[in-house]
């Protein structure tokens, strides 16, 4: 995996004057696409000249289209900009021959871009903490209606996939990489919060999102949602402007089985915010839907260095059991402006979430009624008191070091005006 991440960058650096690093990413992963489907035709494309390359590769494409969208088999525009750059991303396929790596190592390319075509990318830290707190899914259905580049949902292996992304590039450059790693997946390019393709139906054992958090609406859009069938706390005749973390969280319930559970990363303001986010937590905690928060630390992702919440949600739990509180927001290493989180450290989330460590300072189970005198507010910090250790000063030393740097200091200024004199 190391040298074909090296051997990547290596054949991106090459083309990266002539084009945008987004389209050099369609552009791989394209070519990817057309030497997984199509193998022989793409040795073919292999050992043909520059000049015929581009148009072979369409060509290869338009043959696809009864097994793919028409749009993912289409070789976009913009690779028509130099033959040699799309030689070097054929001559680089070529030597590929473990096409689910390269998936990954595509995605791992995107770290640093912040956002890949206008949608957040998710990265090693968010995969390593969902598939230590998930676990196994291989025999479950997993939903997600904001899946972005797929990283997460791809990484957690479930039996089927059911995703939805609106944004047009990055939904056609997810099916491509989904195609790369074999898996069972139905993708629809949609808005799943103005007009879900899977019908808001209780069908999935699984939701697992990094929505777009803190969205706003335009006025329209405020208007629709009022009225969509996901939503079960009353907006009135318009969902607020800013509601878009609330939304998701109904979305995901919304799409749940009767025993399914949602995982969802959302800002940390969903916690104590008042508005309809304060009613939307009412309904979760007397609906008794909340299983687990857990307090992420900050710069953990590669777009905000905001501090972030994982909502744990179950629409099986049982009645009168605790929410479970963790705050693991000083889990992990910083370095610079980033926080990492190890395979340690995400199972010791995973252990904290689960239970398993119940002494731990970091862990707390509070039950309904504690919650509700607290104004339904689920701020980490009014359920986990951080003991802080705070050092002992010794005055007599102290002041024996004052006197030290005063008299250091009379000391120089003597000197000072010495120099003064003798100068003048």
């Amino acid at each position: 995996m190391d040298n074909l991440q090296k051997d990547l960058w290596n054949a991106m650096d090459q083309c990266r004057g002539s084009m945008e690093v987004t389209h050099l990413i369609e552009l791989f992963t394209y070519i990817a696409f057309i030497a997984k489907e199509a193998p022989d035709t793409f040795q073919t494309i292999v050992n043909s000249g520059l000049a015929k390359q581009l148009d072979m590769l369409i060509e290869a494409g338009k043959a696809l289209e009864g097994k793919h969208p028409t749009e993912v088999c289409a070789a976009p525009e913009q690779y028509r900009i130099d033959p040699k750059i799309v030689g070097v991303a054929i001559a680089f396929v070529a030597e590929v021959s473990e096409f689910s790596l390269l998936a990954k190592a595509l995605r791992d390319y995107t770290k640093g871009l912040g956002k890949f075509k206008g949608e957040m990318s998710s990265n090693l830290n968010m995969e390593r903490i969902f598939t230590s707190l998930i676990g196994d899914c291989s025999n479950k259905s997993l939903y997600d209606g904001a899946c972005g580049l797929a990283r997460i949902t791809s990484s957690l292996n479930p039996e089927v996939l059911y995703l939805e992304e609106k944004n047009h590039s990055t939904w056609i450059t997810a099916y491509r990489l989904l195609t790369l790693e074999d898996k069972s997946f139905q993708m629809n390019k949609s808005d799943s919060l103005l007009e879900s393709a899977f019908g808001y139906k209780p069908q999935f054992d699984l939701a697992v999102m990094e929505p777009p958090m803190s969205l706003k609406f335009s006025a329209d859009a405020r208007r629709m949602l009022a009225g969509s069938p996901f939503i079960k706390v009353p907006t009135g005749s318009a969902v607020s402007a800013t509601s878009g973390d609330s939304l998701w969280i109904q979305q995901a319930l919304s799409n749940l089985n009767d025993t399914g559970k949602a995982y969802i990363l959302l800002p940390q303001g969903v916690l104590f915010r008042g508005g309809y986010d304060a009613k939307v937590r009412e309904y979760l905690l007397e609906n008794e839907l909340i299983e687990t928060i857990i307090g992420l630390p900050a710069s953990l992702l590669d777009f905000t260095g905001i501090p972030t919440v994982l909502l744990v949600l179950n629409k099986n739990k049982p009645a009168g059991s605790p929410v479970i509180f963790v705050d693991a927001s000083e889990i992990g290493t910083s370095n610079k402006h980033a926080t990492e989180i190890s395979n340690a450290d995400a199972k010791l989330i995973a252990d904290l979430a689960a239970g398993k460590l119940p002494d731990d300072e970091r862990f707390r189970a509070v039950f309904i009624p504690e919650i509700r005198d607290q104004n339904n507010e689920l701020n980490i910090s009014r359920y986990i008191i951080k003991n802080i250790t705070v050092e002992e000063i010794d005055i007599a030393q102290e002041l024996k070091t004052l006197q030290s740097c005063k008299a250091d200091f009379e000391q120089s200024q003597q000197k000072l005006t010495s120099l003064l004199i003798k100068f003048q």
